[in-house]
């Protein structure tokens, strides 16, 4: 039984890994864009709230929150807006001075910055 010559050997090794290289690089792509698309998710909820906070007006934040709410994708995307939910209402509130506020969202924007 002859094992052929080292040249069909490295093409054949080389054929094998572009066939690994073409079936998992899609994978490879889709999960770092997820996590992309969610770091962007929780940045713009941490300008939003911040902004909310300083003008005292959660127009912006609203409107992206119910917006980006129809794109949820993936189980982290839903416990950020679990997490954001609350930062909402507390923002809505007229009734809380704004140390209170901060202080209260203070854990909020923690989560949300963390990596």
């Amino acid at each position: 039984m002859e094992i052929g010559p080292l040249s069909e050997w490295v093409t054949a090794i080389a054929e094998i890994a572009a066939v690994c290289v073409a079936l998992f690089l899609p994978v490879y792509d889709k999960k770092r864009e997820k996590k992309k698309r969610t770091r962007n998710l929780k940045k713009v909820f941490i300008f939003l709230i911040q902004k909310a906070l300083d003008e005292n007006d959660t127009t912006g934040l609203e409107a992206y929150f119910k917006i980006s709410y129809l794109t949820i994708d993936s189980l982290e995307n839903r416990e950020i807006y679990a997490v954001v939910q609350p930062a909402f209402e507390i923002l809505k509130n007229p009734d809380i001075p704004k140390q209170k506020k901060e202080k209260d969202l203070k854990p909020i924007l923690e989560y949300l910055n963390k990596k």
